[in-house]
């Protein structure tokens, strides 16, 4: 097979044409591939004219195959880059792969010397029959690397990850990186840490990979943190989603959210959950949000626990548990007072009332009493709000009324056992006193002439009740129906008539 002179000039004029087209499709980054194809043409000339200069003095057989094997790689390479990264990769509108490029170059530069080498008149075929064993052995000495190429061909062929994604093996305890790029051999991950973690095809193939940057741009993030059982899971939940309002990195178009996880010896342990855009400083997001957190909890006087013991010692004159009690013994006093039935009671009754009764607190939507159960308790509404509800056998329920601080419900079970006439339910967190019949009842008998002062009030009250819901008259049979009252309270205390 000849080389001509006619040939040797269509070499060089294609090589000439595909850099130059290569030169007007490749983006400005990407130009400086140029420089392979052009050093290849120029060897191609140097080669030539050492043949030219040589040909009267000596044999130039190999530096004549030579030029023409530099010749036509660079066209080769330069016509590559021109069709693949230049036209090929604008059209798709995506970068080309490099896995892909370089086992292109590669079968290229052998389809070259195949070429080459017929032109020389060497023929392949016969090396290529006579060495089966050795390739017998290089093969199982590249297992391992053709194992990674092909692992990287089905990597960029399924596309679970593109340069410029983060990604994070799942069965690893390696930071996230960013992929800054893929290879024939392996993948090149940059941590946030600025190190270079270089990870086999073979083993990204055989393992879960985490895409932190697919399907979405924006990831979720979760952040732990305890609080104090004394603190009520609405009010930390309230203070942790203010805490991230306006924190930057935060994304304001989705909501955040907050649940409890688990109940430990440290405390109740929420998790605060937002979306961010995933990127390097998503770590740096997290400190942030901390940093809310610890100042939203100080300005909220929430306590973040921690594993300790707190040992306090009070003088034994003054002894600070008592102190805390007598606090919240003289609060429920002032509840009770606002109890139109207990104005009855004299201060020592009720003071020793104050001393028996406790409180339970309510979640927003919680139930509080069901229409139609039976009952024996009174509560009065320490903070908070509840709704009255009444509940028909058929439709819809109707709210009746909502109660705030100080107002009161279930007075007639208190001191009837009445079935309860209606649901109540709170309608945000709230906390009520509860007083129950076994509080009460000790009261009764030091004074059972009490019971006939309560029955009169609760008559009278059922009285303007029935005229606000008709629009009647105030009846006038309000004392026989103290009477029917009275006879009830002193059935359900066991008292004497």
């Amino acid at each position: 097979m000849l080389f001509t002179h006619q040939a040797a000039i269509a070499g060089v004029v294609l090589t000439l044409t595909a850099i130059v087209a290569a030169l007007a499709l490749l983006a400005p980054t990407e130009r400086s591939r140029l420089r392979v194809p052009i050093l290849l043409l120029a060897a191609y000339f140097a080669f030539a004219g050492l043949n030219a200069s040589l040909g009267t003095l000596m044999p130039t057989g190999p530096i004549r195959t030579a030029s023409i094997f530099f010749l036509w790689a660079a066209a080769a390479h330069a016509t590559a880059l021109a069709f693949l990264d230049g036209l090929l990769a604008r059209k798709l509108k995506l970068p080309i792969p490099r896995i892909f490029r370089d086992i292109l170059q590669v079968a290229l530069y052998f389809l070259v010397l195949f070429v080459t080498a017929r032109t020389a008149g060497v023929e392949l075929s016969s090396l290529l029959a006579g060495s089966a064993l050795i390739t017998a052995v290089i093969g199982l000495s590249l297992q391992d690397t053709l194992g990674n190429v092909f692992a990287g061909l089905s990597i960029q062929a399924q596309r679970p990850f593109e340069v410029g994604d983060f990604v994070q093996l799942a069965d690893s305890s390696e930071p996230l990186g960013k992929v800054i790029e893929i290879n024939w051999r392996a993948t090149k991950l940059l941590t946030n840490d600025g190190i270079d973690v270089v990870v086999p095809n073979g083993v990204l193939a055989k393992t879960s990979i985490r895409n932190l940057s697919k399907p979405h741009p924006w990831v979720r993030r979760s952040i732990r943190v305890h609080a104090a059982y004394e603190f009520s899971p609405a009010h930390v939940r309230e203070t942790l989603l203010k805490a991230i309002v306006e924190a930057p990195g935060v994304r304001t178009d989705m909501q955040p959210s907050v649940i409890i996880e688990e109940f430990d010896p440290d405390g109740a342990c929420y998790r605060l959950r937002y979306f961010a855009d995933m990127d390097e400083h998503i770590h740096t997001k997290d400190s942030v949000v901390r940093e809310r957190i610890w100042y939203a909890f100080r300005r909220a006087g929430i306590d973040i626990p921690y594993a300790q013991r707190d040992v306090h010692l009070y003088p034994r004159e003054v002894d600070g548990r008592e102190t805390v009690r007598a606090t919240h013994v003289a609060r429920r006093l002032q509840d009770l007072r606002r109890v139109d039935i207990f104005d009855v009671l004299s201060d020592d009754m009720l003071q020793e009332l104050a001393e028996k009764v406790n409180t339970r607190r309510y979640a927003a939507g919680e139930r509080i009493l069901k229409q139609g159960d039976e009952g024996d308790q009174l509560f009065v509404v320490e903070h908070g709000e509840v709704a009255v509800v009444l509940e028909p056998p058929q439709g819809a329920p109707v709210e009746l009324a909502r109660l705030g601080k100080g107002k009161f419900f279930g007075e007639m079970s208190l001191m009837t056992g009445a079935r309860r006439t209606a649901s109540v339910r709170a309608t945000s967190e709230c906390a009520v006193l509860v007083v129950g019949k076994s509080e009460f009842q000790a009261t009764l008998f030091k004074a059972p002439e009490l019971a006939e002062k309560i029955s009169g009030i609760l008559a009278t009250r059922q009285a303007q009740l029935a005229t606000t819901q008709t629009g009647a008259a105030l009846s006038a049979n309000v004392t026989s129906q103290t009477t029917v009252i009275l006879g009830k309270i002193r059935e359900f205390f066991g008292l004497r008539g």
